[in-house]
């Protein structure tokens, strides 16, 4: 609440919580008007327009909201999860204001920074998760429309931007990727990890946070199988974790031939190596892809690692040399003339559509599409 008083200058003063210090301590804010009525009118604009904190703030008010749904057995805890990420997002996007306060020019600027890739991942979000992004907000504010603690729903008629993504970067051609590979396996006591990721990457099209968490307890060798059932992630930057995969989709087993079992022997070796020498200091994780110490790979690292490989090779930088391993191998597959559903499952997509998008035409594909024409043409 504001506070109007008259020193004896005759002036009238108006004061306010600014909010505290990094101490804890409350600091005040004023201004001083000629006029009463001047006075009247600023203290009215401070309270009905000054951000609030605590329980007004959006972050707060949106995560007790979740809090009553989970507990009511309206969404899962899954769910609840991917809500409270982008709740929480909103409002680091949208400051520490009270949520009755959000207008639409604020989520306009908000989604702005949202489509340039101010997310908890760090990465340019695509239209769809822009999309997502809106709708859980937009829930939000019909629940608390319901509640009269708002009079109307701010994210109707806002409509998110159109996703950033760099359309200049793209998959590697196939020898691209043979070149790569070969400047991986000439430095194998720098790169041999790595080249084996990417090449699994290559041979069963899986997420370079799928890669990372795969166990040697989801590798079968008897069934010729491996399975896909966590992801390892890195929000900014900071500690890796495993979690679920993105949907119930990306729960799967999908089926390997003899070089990529051979692929994986061969690693196996080089980790038993390593748990050798390192003795009681090895970190028993299961991992495939571990450091020399059993612990989990830092993603950014074996990103930028991968890149100075695809350098080395005198690949241009506009490939991608690892997650282009996965448009790389749905390419080939959708090239081999496997059917989309099946080449859906072993991605791990949810939606069709999905699928869609990694498969990249090239120019022979084209003629290939032309010369079909023959015999048509009239």
């Amino acid at each position: 609440m504001a506070s109007i008083y008259q020193p004896s200058s005759g002036r009238w003063t108006v004061q306010w919580s600014a909010g505290r210090d990094r101490n804890g301590k409350t600091v005040r804010d004023s201004r001083t008007f000629t006029s009463e009525q001047e006075a009247i009118a600023h203290k009215h604009h401070v309270e009905t327009t000054r951000h609030g904190t605590g329980k007004d703030s959006l972050s707060a008010r949106s995560q007790a909201w979740i809090d009553d749904r989970l507990a009511l057995g309206h969404i899962s805890a899954k769910t609840a999860t991917g809500h409270r990420e982008k709740l929480t997002a909103w409002g680091n996007l949208l400051g520490d204001g009270s949520y009755k306060n959000i207008t639409p020019a604020d989520l306009d600027r908000a989604f702005a920074k949202l489509a340039a890739g101010e997310t908890p991942t760090g990465r340019t979000p695509s239209p769809r998760t822009l999309n997502h992004y809106r709708s859980v907000l937009r829930a939000f504010y019909r629940a608390m429309v319901r509640k009269r603690e708002v009079l109307h729903n701010p994210v109707d008629g806002v409509e998110p931007p159109r996703g950033l993504k760099d359309r200049t970067k793209r998959a590697p051609t196939m020898s691209e990727l043979q070149a790569i590979l070969d400047a991986a396996d000439a430095s194998q006591a720098v790169y041999g990890q790595i080249a084996n990721i990417i090449r699994l990457g290559a041979h069963l099209g899986l997420r370079r946070g799928e890669l990372l968490a795969l166990r040697w307890s989801d590798v079968d060798f008897d069934t010729m199988t491996v399975s896909i059932t966590r992801a390892a992630t890195q929000p900014n930057g900071r500690k890796v974790f495993f979690k679920e995969p993105k949907s119930d989709a990306g729960i799967r087993r999908v089926s390997m031939l003899d070089p990529t079992a051979d692929m994986l022997r061969a690693q196996r070796k080089r980790v038993a190596a390593w748990r050798l020498r390192a003795g009681t200091g090895w970190a028993d994780n299961d991992l495939v892809f571990a450091s020399p110490l059993g612990e989990v790979l830092d993603l950014e690292m074996v990103t930028k690692t991968a890149q100075r490989i695809r350098d080395a090779a005198g690949v241009g930088a506009d490939v991608l040399p690892l997650h282009g391993t996965r448009h790389f191998n749905i390419t080939q597959l959708h090239k081999a003339g496997v059917d989309s559903l099946t080449i859906r499952s072993r991605a791990g997509h949810a939606d069709i559509r999905s699928t869609q998008g990694y498969v990249t035409v090239d120019d022979d594909d084209d003629r290939k599409a032309a010369e079909a024409l023959k015999g048509a043409l009239l």
